[in-house]
Protein backbone atom coordinates (compact mmCIF):
# COMPACT_ATOMS: atom_id res chain seq x y z
CA UNK A 1 0.00 0.00 0.00
CA UNK A 2 1.47 3.18 -0.92
CA UNK A 3 1.75 5.86 2.44
CA UNK A 4 1.17 9.51 1.26
CA UNK A 5 4.36 11.72 1.57
CA UNK A 6 2.52 13.49 4.19
CA UNK A 7 2.65 10.48 6.95
CA UNK A 8 5.90 9.08 5.89
CA UNK A 9 7.85 11.61 8.00
CA UNK A 10 5.89 10.25 11.08
CA UNK A 11 7.93 6.68 9.92
CA UNK A 12 10.50 5.22 11.65
CA UNK A 13 11.20 7.54 14.51
CA UNK A 14 12.40 6.43 17.51
CA UNK A 15 10.28 5.73 20.33
CA UNK A 16 10.38 8.39 22.81
CA UNK A 17 11.68 8.16 26.15
CA UNK A 18 9.73 7.61 28.75
CA UNK A 19 9.84 11.42 30.66
CA UNK A 20 8.23 12.85 27.45
CA UNK A 21 5.74 10.85 27.90
CA UNK A 22 4.84 11.58 31.41
CA UNK A 23 2.39 14.74 32.10
CA UNK A 24 4.76 17.54 33.81
CA UNK A 25 2.71 17.06 37.40
CA UNK A 26 0.85 20.62 38.30
CA UNK A 27 2.52 21.80 41.81
CA UNK A 28 0.02 23.61 43.91
CA UNK A 29 0.35 26.67 45.16
CA UNK A 30 -0.28 28.53 48.15
CA UNK A 31 -3.70 30.28 47.98
CA UNK A 32 -3.54 34.04 47.64
CA UNK A 33 -6.53 36.19 46.84
CA UNK A 34 -9.43 34.38 45.05
CA UNK A 35 -9.25 34.04 41.32
CA UNK A 36 -11.08 36.62 39.06
CA UNK A 37 -13.31 35.37 36.16
CA UNK A 38 -10.99 36.41 33.11
CA UNK A 39 -13.15 37.83 30.31
CA UNK A 40 -13.35 36.85 26.77
CA UNK A 41 -10.96 38.68 24.09
CA UNK A 42 -12.43 41.63 22.99
CA UNK A 43 -12.48 39.94 19.43
CA UNK A 44 -14.37 37.07 20.93
CA UNK A 45 -17.21 39.33 22.54
CA UNK A 46 -20.46 39.77 20.41
CA UNK A 47 -21.07 43.71 20.24
CA UNK A 48 -24.88 44.16 21.53
CA UNK A 49 -25.96 46.39 18.77
CA UNK A 50 -30.03 46.54 18.41
CA UNK A 51 -30.53 45.96 15.07
CA UNK A 52 -34.15 46.65 13.12
CA UNK A 53 -34.91 42.59 12.95
CA UNK A 54 -38.50 40.62 12.31
CA UNK A 55 -38.84 37.37 14.20
CA UNK A 56 -38.06 34.63 11.09
CA UNK A 57 -39.46 31.00 11.65
CA UNK A 58 -37.63 28.51 9.33
CA UNK A 59 -38.17 24.45 9.38
CA UNK A 60 -36.55 23.41 12.86
CA UNK A 61 -35.18 27.11 13.82
CA UNK A 62 -35.82 30.73 14.20
CA UNK A 63 -33.45 33.98 14.10
CA UNK A 64 -33.78 37.82 13.88
CA UNK A 65 -33.88 38.45 10.64
CA UNK A 66 -32.86 42.33 9.56
CA UNK A 67 -36.12 44.30 8.30
CA UNK A 68 -35.29 44.64 5.08
CA UNK A 69 -34.14 41.17 4.23
CA UNK A 70 -36.76 38.90 2.54
CA UNK A 71 -37.14 35.32 2.49
CA UNK A 72 -37.20 33.58 -0.79
CA UNK A 73 -37.32 30.05 0.11
CA UNK A 74 -37.57 27.44 -2.29
CA UNK A 75 -39.14 24.44 -0.44
CA UNK A 76 -37.95 20.97 -1.94
CA UNK A 77 -39.85 17.91 -0.92
CA UNK A 78 -37.25 14.75 -1.75
CA UNK A 79 -39.09 11.36 -2.46
CA UNK A 80 -37.72 8.03 -3.75
CA UNK A 81 -35.50 7.40 -6.88
CA UNK A 82 -37.44 5.28 -9.01
CA UNK A 83 -37.13 4.42 -12.60
CA UNK A 84 -33.62 6.49 -12.88
CA UNK A 85 -35.12 9.92 -11.23
CA UNK A 86 -34.99 11.37 -8.14
CA UNK A 87 -38.97 12.02 -7.42
CA UNK A 88 -39.17 15.67 -5.65
CA UNK A 89 -42.01 18.04 -4.92
CA UNK A 90 -41.37 21.86 -5.29
CA UNK A 91 -42.83 24.80 -4.04
CA UNK A 92 -41.94 28.26 -4.98
CA UNK A 93 -43.55 31.55 -3.42
CA UNK A 94 -43.99 34.88 -5.04
CA UNK A 95 -45.45 37.37 -2.63
CA UNK A 96 -44.90 39.95 -5.85
CA UNK A 97 -46.77 38.19 -8.81
CA UNK A 98 -47.04 39.83 -12.12
CA UNK A 99 -51.09 39.07 -12.17
CA UNK A 100 -54.00 39.14 -10.97
CA UNK A 101 -55.29 36.29 -10.95
CA UNK A 102 -54.66 32.51 -10.96
CA UNK A 103 -55.11 31.98 -15.06
CA UNK A 104 -53.01 35.01 -15.78
CA UNK A 105 -50.31 33.94 -13.37
CA UNK A 106 -50.21 30.46 -14.91
CA UNK A 107 -49.78 31.68 -18.41
CA UNK A 108 -46.92 34.13 -17.43
CA UNK A 109 -45.30 31.03 -15.95
CA UNK A 110 -46.21 28.34 -19.22
CA UNK A 111 -45.17 31.25 -21.56
CA UNK A 112 -41.49 31.55 -19.34
CA UNK A 113 -41.23 27.84 -19.12
CA UNK A 114 -42.03 27.06 -23.00
CA UNK A 115 -38.92 29.80 -23.74
CA UNK A 116 -36.43 28.16 -20.92
CA UNK A 117 -37.22 24.76 -22.02
CA UNK A 118 -37.28 24.23 -25.71
CA UNK A 119 -38.01 20.67 -25.85
CA UNK A 120 -40.71 21.18 -23.69
CA UNK A 121 -44.30 20.37 -24.91
CA UNK A 122 -47.70 21.17 -23.35
CA UNK A 123 -49.58 18.50 -22.69
CA UNK A 124 -52.70 19.56 -20.84
CA UNK A 125 -53.54 22.89 -19.24
CA UNK A 126 -56.58 23.94 -17.24
CA UNK A 127 -58.22 24.90 -13.75
CA UNK A 128 -58.60 22.57 -11.16
CA UNK A 129 -59.31 22.94 -7.07
CA UNK A 130 -57.19 22.28 -4.02
CA UNK A 131 -58.66 19.80 -1.45
CA UNK A 132 -59.96 22.99 0.42
CA UNK A 133 -61.60 24.36 -2.42
CA UNK A 134 -59.19 27.26 -3.56
CA UNK A 135 -59.66 27.76 -7.37
CA UNK A 136 -56.00 26.62 -9.00
CA UNK A 137 -54.75 25.75 -12.39
CA UNK A 138 -52.45 23.14 -13.70
CA UNK A 139 -50.29 22.29 -16.52
CA UNK A 140 -48.38 18.92 -17.33
CA UNK A 141 -45.32 19.07 -19.83
CA UNK A 142 -42.88 16.67 -21.21
CA UNK A 143 -39.35 17.51 -21.88
CA UNK A 144 -36.24 15.32 -22.43
CA UNK A 145 -33.16 16.59 -20.57
CA UNK A 146 -31.71 13.63 -22.45
CA UNK A 147 -31.64 12.17 -25.83
CA UNK A 148 -33.07 8.74 -23.78
CA UNK A 149 -35.31 10.08 -20.90
CA UNK A 150 -38.43 11.84 -20.94
CA UNK A 151 -39.64 13.74 -18.17
CA UNK A 152 -43.08 14.83 -17.32
CA UNK A 153 -43.51 17.70 -14.85
CA UNK A 154 -46.81 18.42 -13.55
CA UNK A 155 -47.65 22.16 -12.26
CA UNK A 156 -49.88 23.51 -10.08
CA UNK A 157 -50.56 26.97 -9.72
CA UNK A 158 -52.53 28.79 -6.41
CA UNK A 159 -53.05 32.66 -6.05
CA UNK A 160 -54.61 33.71 -2.54
CA UNK A 161 -54.21 36.99 -0.97
CA UNK A 162 -51.69 38.33 -3.85
CA UNK A 163 -49.20 35.78 -3.33
CA UNK A 164 -48.67 33.11 -5.91
CA UNK A 165 -47.63 29.64 -5.20
CA UNK A 166 -45.97 27.07 -8.13
CA UNK A 167 -45.65 23.92 -7.25
CA UNK A 168 -43.94 21.38 -9.50
CA UNK A 169 -43.46 17.60 -9.76
CA UNK A 170 -41.22 15.43 -12.31
CA UNK A 171 -42.28 11.66 -13.35
CA UNK A 172 -41.08 9.37 -15.95
CA UNK A 173 -43.77 7.52 -18.16
CA UNK A 174 -43.54 4.79 -15.46
CA UNK A 175 -43.83 6.62 -12.21
CA UNK A 176 -46.50 9.08 -13.47
CA UNK A 177 -48.92 6.02 -13.44
CA UNK A 178 -47.34 4.31 -10.08
CA UNK A 179 -46.40 7.25 -7.61
CA UNK A 180 -47.79 10.11 -9.50
CA UNK A 181 -51.51 10.04 -8.52
CA UNK A 182 -50.56 10.00 -4.55
CA UNK A 183 -47.84 13.05 -5.53
CA UNK A 184 -50.74 14.90 -7.18
CA UNK A 185 -52.87 14.36 -4.30
CA UNK A 186 -49.79 15.69 -2.16
CA UNK A 187 -49.56 18.47 -4.04
CA UNK A 188 -53.62 19.40 -4.33
CA UNK A 189 -53.89 19.13 -0.26
CA UNK A 190 -51.60 22.36 -0.32
CA UNK A 191 -53.14 24.88 2.40
CA UNK A 192 -51.59 28.49 1.63
CA UNK A 193 -51.30 30.79 4.58
CA UNK A 194 -50.74 33.72 3.22
CA UNK A 195 -49.02 37.00 4.98
CA UNK A 196 -50.31 40.40 4.56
Amino acid sequence: MDIPEYYKQFQNQPPKKEEETKMPEQKEQPSQKPQQKEEAPKSARVPQVKDKTKPYQGNGFTLNQLEDWEDKTIYTLVGPVTDGIQHNVIVTIDKEPAAENVIDYADLQITTLEKELKSCMLLKRGETKLVNGTDAYEAIFSWYPTDELRIYQHQIFVLVEKVAYKITASFTKKTRQTIGPAVVRMMLSLNPTAKK
